[in-house]
């Protein structure tokens, strides 16, 4: 890690990070002209020739995105996460370089980030913590984490907001015609403009560590004594606006499960999918940031979630709606669909006809509109983010004339996000019988499905009870 500190300062200004984009697109596209006169004078060596250039490339986007951080990094981050469109022998190489911005980034000087601490307590970091190690053990798009003791004992992560952070995605955010060039670039399937908006979204509720703190408190009682999914424990006496002190949790990177056997992957999938839509159906609360990053796999089948940095509520009335619309599917009930999508503010009496939005609709909710197990895969994921982002897509044209409540555009990313974790897995499940169990307390044919049950009756009664008097009520 100490070889990949940064040692010059982070570029905060918008002039400044706009020649960095620049000029990584400047050199890209003079070297790319070197490559075709090269393989030009040796067609026999064209392949190679093309393919050391898209390999030089992503390995200098990822480290420039890397040392500027901030929303540029971010752009990274999303590009790499979801399965783009594009030649499978093009875009794996970026993907896979990609890749290494989900869990690690190049570090910045322990000095900035023993800066910080001070600045945000008012006295010396020895003051603070009994020990504190200078040397990262992770970085990413805003902060990096230390580990640290407590004047109390416990083991604990401490992470760090950058210094000059908050005006450097600043800038970004008011740099977005640079930021869409980069994004097109990595992924030609996504529309630059929603790329920006996302960044934006995402960064700007991140900068506010106490925020993420007490996001992370509630999800940390919610899942108290879980048999599979643990939260770390916030320390909020440690924690101000630029540092955030939790539970130290020791664990491997999602990475190390694609070498898992097939069966050990459909079971982590099922995590996944229990913990981001168990938070949203059961607690009207998820997290919307599920990239492979922010876990860290631990011993007896546990997962660790990390980061909650963007959470969401849903209230009673849109959670209703949004299971109308999918039982409709389900059912193959237009009316009842329309009259949903109207209530959430999808549609409106003067928008399309659900005919003109039914197969999109159809696609982005594959996973759950038959009772029967579904591999989810690469082709899968591909299929159902096209649906939404893909301006060859026949309901593309349409879908720009409909409403898209905040609600809906937070929930989708985390959609997607899940949907994209469960190709990379190529996972199988009975998905829609899985979302049931949510929707209509349904009793579970799966061993985490039964734990799961066990762990509700005890912690969370009154809501067990609920769904048993829904389940009644729907049969």
């Amino acid at each position: 890690m100490a070889n990949d500190r940064r040692k010059d300062p982070l570029p905060t200004g918008l002039v400044q990070r706009s020649a960095r984009l620049a000029g990584q697109t400047g050199k890209s596209a003079a070297r790319f002209v070197g490559t075709r006169m090269k393989a030009f004078a040796s067609p026999d060596r064209a392949q190679e020739y093309l393919d050391d250039f898209h390999e030089q490339t992503a390995e200098q986007l990822v480290d420039m995105l890397g040392n500027m951080k901030g929303a540029a990094m971010k752009v990274g981050q999303l590009a790499s996460f979801y399965e783009l469109a594009g030649p499978d022998e093009t875009m794996s190489t970026y993907r896979e370089k990609l890749t290494m911005l989900q869990s690690s980034a190049p570090a910045m000087e322990p000095e900035a980030s023993r800066k910080v601490i001070e600045d945000e307590f008012g006295r010396p970091v020895e003051a603070v913590f009994a020990d504190f190690e200078e040397e990262p053990v992770a970085a990413a798009s805003i902060g990096q984490v230390h580990r640290a003791r407590l004047l109390s004992g416990e083991t604990v992560a401490v992470k760090v907001q950058y210094p000059g952070v908050d005006q450097a995605i600043r800038s970004d955010l008011k740099n977005l015609s640079a930021m869409m060039k980069v994004s097109v670039a990595m992924a030609p399937n996504l529309d630059p403009k929603e790329v920006a908006n996302e960044v934006r979204d995402r960064v700007l509720e991140e900068l506010d560590y106490r925020r993420e703190a007490r996001n992370q408190q509630r999800f940390s009682e919610l899942y108290e004594g879980h048999p599979f999914v643990v939260v770390p424990k916030v320390f909020p006496e440690y924690c101000r606006r630029r540092v955030i002190t939790q539970e130290f949790i020791v664990g491997r990177p999602f990475q190390e499960a694609m070498g898992w056997s097939q069966a050990k992957k459909d079971q982590l999938a099922e995590i996944f999918f229990r913990f981001f839509y168990g938070s949203f159906n059961r607690f009207n609360i998820f997290s919307a940031d599920p990239h492979p990053g922010n876990y860290l796999l631990l011993e007896r089948g546990k997962v660790a979630f990390l980061d909650y940095g963007l959470v969401r509520e849903v209230d009673a009335q849109s959670l209703h709606l949004l299971h109308e619309i999918v039982f409709a599917l389900i059912d193959d009930d237009r009316d009842r669909c329309r009259r949903a999508l109207e209530g959430i503010g999808i549609l409106n009496p003067r928008t399309p006809e659900i005919d003109a939005i039914w197969e999109h609709l159809k696609t982005i909710n594959i996973l759950v509109l038959e009772n029967k197990p579904l591999t989810v895969d690469p082709t899968l994921v591909q299929s159902m983010t096209a649906a939404g982002v893909d301006p060859r897509s026949s309901a593309f044209q349409t879908l720009r004339k409909v409403g898209v409540p905040g609600v809906v555009v937070t929930l989708n990313r985390m959609s997607f996000g899940v949907v994209s974790l469960l190709g990379r897995l190529e996972a199988t499940a009975n998905w829609q019988a899985m979302a049931r169990e949510l929707w209509l307390g349904d009793p579970s044919d799966t061993e985490l499905g039964k734990r799961e049950e066990r762990w509700l009756a005890r912690f969370h009664p009154e809501l067990a009870e609920s769904l048993a008097m829904r389940r009644r009520t729907a049969s």
